[in-house]
């Protein structure tokens, strides 16, 4: 799933194939133009939605801090370079034999938005690793289920709080004992092929570009029954934070 929007909506109705639960890892990334087998690479997938995180090998080791706005200017622009993603997954049987085509429709994304779609071809080489192939752009990605995240599985809605203290409309979901957090930014950031060059075009004030990067997604891990422990996110400071669960 390369890193794009739509604009499309697709009904939560129907429920994703059971062997697309879990957390998937990605190995490999190849295009025309790059490959990469550094970044780290997660996709969420529950019965209808998704929580995607890509945080590239040069957004990893920033410093200690309490709140986004702790952040140097050189340290927030090197956060534009990572990407996330939740929303709805639409699947269906291709043409083409042990095949199905994903479509990932975003409904947040840390991103620049696009009017591109996220869709790939899907093809199981074992019950763990999935091989995706572009449909509108030329990509394979690898992935691999992470051990113990198909059951149990579930998705809630909750909140999360933003750079402001606001409590903001959040996804959140398990499965295994792996759980996720997405929660999007409360300002509109215009159409752009990407973040950093929406950026170069408007040249925000750096409160307003701090209100830009403010779009959460966590990933982390069950510690007991009442908390969890982000291991990864959007926002480096919350790395080893341990939270409470939502209620659901």
């Amino acid at each position: 799933m390369q890193s794009t929007t739509t604009t499309s909506k697709i009904s939560a109705t129907t429920a994703v194939p059971t062997n697309y639960i879990g957390v998937w890892q990605r190995h490999l990334l190849e295009t025309t133009v790059v490959k990469d087998d550094s970044s780290l690479v997660l996709w969420m997938q529950s019965q209808h939605y998704h929580i995607d995180v890509r945080i590239p090998a040069i957004c990893t080791g920033f410093r200690a801090a309490s709140v986004l706005q702790d952040y140097t200017d050189a340290e927030l622009l090197l956060m534009v370079n990572q990407q996330g993603f939740a929303g709805l997954t639409h699947i269906t049987p291709s043409t083409a034999i042990s095949s199905e085509i994903c479509q990932w429709v975003r409904e947040m994304d840390y991103q620049a938005p696009t009017d591109a779609r996220d869709i790939g071809k899907m093809v199981f080489t074992d019950a763990n690793t999935v091989i995706e192939t572009g449909i509108d752009d030329a990509y394979l990605e690898v992935w691999r289920r992470l051990e113990n995240s198909h059951e149990p599985c579930f998705f809630t809605f909750t909140s999360g709080k933003n750079n402001r203290g606001r409590d903001v409309p959040a996804y959140f979901m398990r499965t295994g004992n792996h759980l996720a957090l997405a929660r999007p930014r409360t300002v509109s950031v215009p159409k752009a092929p990407s973040l950093a060059q929406a950026i170069q075009s408007h040249k925000p004030t750096r409160e307003l570009l701090l209100d830009w990067l403010d779009m959460e997604i966590s990933f982390g891990e069950m510690l007991d029954d009442n908390h969890w422990q982000i291991k990864h996110s959007t926002l480096p400071f919350k790395q080893n934070l341990i939270i409470e669960l939502p209620n659901k």
